[in-house]
Parts: C-alpha cells; sequence; structure tokens
C-alpha cells in the first residue's frame, strides 16, 4: 500500500507545473507543488463574511484571490466570461460578463467558483463553468490583438452573437489575479482608457486599496469590513 501511494504522490509530482498565461508574464500557481488540494481549498473560501447572493462577482473573486495569496502563497489568476444576447438573460436581469478564481492542481486549470452554493459545490473545469454559466461550451477565448473585442470591455453591454471571428455564445479572457474589473483588463490590453486617453496600466499583483475597496461592497457589513 505504501508503494502504491509513494508512487501516486510521485505521478502527481511529475503532472505538477506553474501554467503561463498567454499575453501576460504572469503564471498560475500549481497547487499540488505546495501539498494542497482544490477541495480543501475550494472548503476554505470564505462564504460567510461575502454576500454571495448580493454582492459583485468581480469584488468576491478579486477578495478570494487575496485570500489564496495571505493565507496559502498561492498566486491564482481569473477568468472573465462575457455573454452574448444568447446568454446573458438571469430570470429578469442581464448579466453581460462574470469573472471567477482559477487555481492550477497537476498541470490542470480549474475554476473556483464559490458564490453559488446551492449548484456549485467543488471546483469546476472551464469547459464545465462555461457550460453552468452560459448552457454552452461554444465560447471565444478572446486574443491580445482582438482590440474590436477588447474594447467591449468597456461598454457594460453583452457582447454580439456573430462577429468577423465567427458564431458564438459567449466570450472568455484569462488574466493574471489582479485585474479585478473588465475595465482594467481592457486598459492593458489596450492601453487607453475609456476615454481614449493613452495609458500604462499594469496590474498583475493584488492592489490591497481594491481589496478593500472590493470589501466595502461585498462583505455581510460594517463588522465584516472591519476585521474581513
Amino acid at each position: 500500500m505504501k508503494l502504491i501511494i509513494s508512487v501516486l504522490l510521485f505521478s502527481t509530482n511529475l503532472l505538477a507545473q506553474n501554467v503561463p498565461l498567454k499575453d501576460y508574464n504572469w503564471s498560475t500557481d500549481d497547487i499540488a507543488l505546495k501539498g494542497l488540494s482544490k477541495e480543501k481549498l475550494f472548503s476554505t473560501m470564505d462564504r460567510d463574511l461575502i454576500k454571495l447572493g448580493d454582492s459583485i462577482c468581480s469584488n468576491r473573486a478579486l477578495m478570494w484571490l487575496y485570500d489564496f495569496k495571505r493565507q496559502h502563497d498561492v498566486d491564482g489568476s481569473k477568468i472573465f466570461l462575457f455573454y452574448t444576447g444568447k446568454t446573458g438573460e438571469a430570470g429578469a436581469k442581464t448579466w453581460w460578463y462574470h469573472v471567477a478564481p482559477i487555481i492550477v492542481e497537476s498541470g490542470t486549470e480549474w475554476v473556483m467558483d464559490a458564490g453559488f452554493s446551492l449548484n456549485i459545490t467543488k471546483p469546476l473545469l472551464i469547459n464545465e463553468w462555461l457550460k453552468t454559466f452560459t448552457g454552452s461550451t461554444n465560447c471565444k477565448e478572446i486574443q491580445a490583438n482582438e482590440t474590436d473585442l477588447i474594447e467591449r470591455m468597456f461598454s457594460g453591454r453583452v457582447f454580439p452573437e456573430v462577429t468577423k471571428y465567427g458564431s458564438y455564445d459567449c466570450y472568455f479572457k484569462k488574466v493574471p489575479a489582479g485585474y479585478w474589473t473588465p475595465a482594467s483588463v481592457a486598459m492593458n490590453l489596450l492601453g487607453t482608457t475609456t476615454n481614449g486617453t493613452p495609458t500604462t496600466f499594469e496590474r498583475p499583483e493584488i492592489n490591497k486599496d481594491e481589496v478593500y475597496a472590493a470589501c466595502k461592497e461585498a462583505v455581510t457589513g460594517p463588522l465584516g469590513y472591519a476585521i474581513g
């Protein structure tokens, strides 16, 4: 039995590797190299102080990634999902984007979305997560040179289903942990602000001031903000 366990651990370590993000000088830490499991990490994600049903997803994601780094020394990343008119309806609301943390375990990326405790109880593969929130896996990964799509991250509106890149039900972009909102992603990739003013915006590492601002909106009340 000890031999089997040793072989399994050795095999896991062979697969473990930090995964670099395309278009960024950033790698998502492989938690297996730190002796962690995705299930263990998921179970530690704060669902008590954070208002799961009422808070903004970008604030939750920033706070959870900050906790990963602070509590476990894990540098995670994020996946921003952008809806089309076909997939963006959520009851009486229209969602135009959603975002959640990503970690890596044994070389595989996992989405850690603890904001929906009734129907998401564990880490999900990226395609599983996309299917959960859009009903489809026909999603396009946005590339750094596709400026027309990136400019839409400023708009606050759903993306088109048909573009020169083809027909898609949703779009997504994986980014380093520090990019808080779609606008921050766009400013970095385009080198301009919402008004077209040139800017050099870099946010790979998490900014503590932004975490505190996110905390004001996302926690259950003043006490949570004070101790969170």
